[in-house]
């Protein structure tokens, strides 16, 4: 009797795990497939019989790493370790996920410890180094004026260091000459990464201004010479197919044509995001409101150098559109007033890139500007065509060239460019 009884709960434990094979077998295909949600309810069915299945564990963080739920993910595999699982592809998944809540620190580890359970892994290994760079310092340089705008002569320098967690640091300094005004800037920010999906920017300046030309599109209430600014900007997802961003900035310029005047001016701007149904098209709404000097009540006095301020509102309600494809990437923005400067009535922002090689990516802009009847060229249209190209050469050298043509109404220009990028990992 007592070998029967044995017998018996031999034979029903031996159920058991056939039954857990077959579900987990059953789980694995379903996700392969894509069909997430049913693999999903065999996994719970399964762990709410035998919740010390570290397997099943394991296969339910890969549904949420896929499904792009990090902390979901993350905790799965923590409980898988805490089972006693031991896989090198455990590991690297858990620093998957660990990169993209920004636990650079923890996912180091992870893939550490991949290595060591498999030192010849050629993909964790890459996956570290790559972690390495992107946590190290990050230097930038460019010659000729590298963005798509109306710059002819400048140059950039920028230093971006990302080896704290959930944190990111950039320092720079720029130089600008856009034929009707000259720009000086320095600047830093800092990047706080509150979740995947969501963060606080704060970005500090200070620009400096000349005016070599006598002919401005800017209005001379708008004209200024030093403007040091504080900007705070929150971001995040509002739901998983909406983004968000708002963004608040003073700065206290002074008139070039009359330098012991100051204003006192605010901004308030923000975007919504929308991705599609259709993966590769995203929606975006850009709004912006401004408080500044307005031209028909300010007196600029440029011989007696004084400035009579009156304040008035600018807005901005724009839009566009960003493509995305495993090669291929574009965006177009029509803006109105563009620059909060009363400049342009409106303009078209265009860009593309092209992913040519793994390496090697083309990339293309247009600027279309037409200008205000605030402006000493009313009705007339500006343009800026900018093509180029980028080389990621080594994980640690990116370089850049490329070229661009201006058309103004009383100037044409065509500028070369080129950068670089140097980056040092943090080991």
């Amino acid at each position: 009797m007592r070998v029967r009884a044995v017998i018996l709960v031999f034979f029903w434990f031996s159920q058991i795990g056939w039954c857990a094979e077959d579900s987990l077998r059953d789980a694995a295909q379903l996700l392969d497939a894509g069909r997430s949600r049913e693999a999903e309810g065999m996994l719970h069915r399964l762990l709410d019989h035998d919740p010390q299945n570290g397997e099943a564990r394991q296969l339910l963080g890969d549904l949420f790493r896929k499904d792009g739920k990090g902390p979901e993910a993350e905790r799965e595999y923590r409980r898988a370790l805490d089972l006693g699982r031991r896989d090198p592809e455990l590991f690297k998944s858990l620093a998957t996920v660990q990169k993209w809540q920004r636990h650079y620190s923890a996912a180091l580890s992870s893939y550490r410890e991949a290595l060591r359970l498999a030192p010849l892994d050629s993909e964790a290994r890459d996956e570290l180094e790559d972690l390495q760079y992107r946590r190290g310092l990050s230097l930038f340089g460019a010659v000729g004026g590298s963005e798509t705008d109306f710059t002819e002569k400048g140059w950039q320098t920028e230093l971006v260091y990302g080896g704290i967690d959930r944190v990111n640091a950039t320092v720079g300094a720029s130089y600008a000459d856009k034929f009707f005004y000259t720009r000086q800037s320095n600047y830093g920010s800092a990047y706080f990464f509150l979740s995947p999906s969501r963060y606080i920017q704060v970005n500090l300046g200070q620009k400096r201004y000349n005016y070599p030309v006598a002919t401005n599109p800017t209005p001379d209430a708008n004209a200024y010479r030093n403007v040091p600014s504080i900007e705070v900007e929150v971001g995040g997802n509002l739901h998983p197919n909406l983004r968000a961003s708002l963004a608040y900035e003073y700065f206290r310029p002074n008139f070039f044509f009359g330098p012991s005047f100051h204003a006192n001016n605010h901004k308030l701007s923000g975007e919504l995001s929308y991705q599609t149904s259709w993966k590769p098209l995203r929606l975006r709404l850009l709004t912006a409101v401004l408080r500044d000097p307005d031209p028909n009540g300010t007196v600029v006095d440029r011989v007696n150098r004084r400035v009579s301020v009156v304040y008035g509102t600018q807005y901005l309600v724009g839009g566009g559109a960003n493509f995305s494809f495993p090669r291929f990437e574009a965006e177009l923005l029509v803006l109105p007033n563009r620059d909060l400067d009363r400049s342009a009535d409106y303009s078209f922002l265009g860009a593309f890139s092209v992913q040519v090689a793994r390496h090697f990516k083309i990339r293309n802009g247009y600027i279309f500007d037409h200008y205000s009847t605030q402006s000493v060229f009313t009705r007339k249209t500006a343009h800026v065509y900018n093509a180029g190209f980028s080389w990621n050469a080594t994980r640690w050298l990116e370089l850049s060239a490329g070229g661009k043509t201006i058309r103004r109404p009383v100037r044409n220009d065509q500028a070369a460019y080129v950068a670089a990028t140097f980056r040092v990992p943090v080991r």
